[in-house]
């Protein structure tokens, strides 16, 4: 539901929580007085937590799938029977990962 600011005459400007199908209100809750529904400006709205914005899971993807080919650079050099190559490059790809 959504949150609407209002002006009072004689108390300020205060908050209520109404639906959007609601009437705006005429009288203010604690005195009783005139009131006016304002146009807020700054609306903010905050997603937090992952998976809420498609760069959340691009980059994800794109990281592991990164991570996968240095992992099978690892695999190829072992089948290669090639141990310097394979612990070299265990090596650079153990430093990738840890950067990511």
């Amino acid at each position: 539901m959504p949150i609407y600011e209002y002006r009072c005459q004689e108390c300020g400007i205060f908050e209520k929580m109404q639906k959007i199908s609601d009437q705006p209100l005429k009288n203010c809750p604690t005195c009783k007085g005139e009131v006016e529904r304002l146009v807020s400006r700054d609306i903010g709205i905050a997603f937090k937590g992952p998976g809420f914005y498609k760069t959340d899971h691009g980059t994800l993807k794109d990281r592991a799938r990164s991570i996968n080919k240095e992992r099978q650079k690892d695999n190829e050099a072992i089948l290669d029977k090639d141990v310097k190559s394979y612990v070299k490059q265990s090596e650079e790809t153990t430093k990738k990962i840890q950067e990511a």
